[in-house]
């Protein structure tokens, strides 16, 4: 059974592509946060397995982490297209969060 890796800095919009970021900076997000991702997820009904203590290897000294996503779970997605799905979820959940602060 194989499996995807998605890290923090594969989402982030301030990272560059040679830092990590692997989807176009139009759908990034800003400072992702390991918990968003993991909630977003969930959201998609999707299964994670967290892994907070890993770094990536490009930005090693930074606190990151990563999620492993069986790929059963992603039948219909490509790495790529999931990424960004994932991304769309943070960027909703973050607008809803504003709105509830005002």
């Amino acid at each position: 059974m194989s499996k995807l890796v998605i890290w923090t800095v594969n989402l982030d919009k301030k990272k560059s592509r040679s830092r990590g970021r692997k989807i176009p900076r139009r759908f990034a997000v800003p400072n992702v946060k390991l918990q968003e991702i993991v909630d977003a997820c969930r959201d998609l009904g999707i299964e994670v397995q967290v892994e907070r203590d890993k770094k990536h290897p490009r930005c090693w000294w930074e606190e990151s982490g990563r999620v492993v996503i069986k790929k059963e779970f992603i039948k219909e997605h490509t790495k790529t297209k999931l990424m960004i799905e994932i991304s769309k979820r943070i960027l909703e959940s973050r607008k809803t969060k504003t709105k509830h602060k005002k």
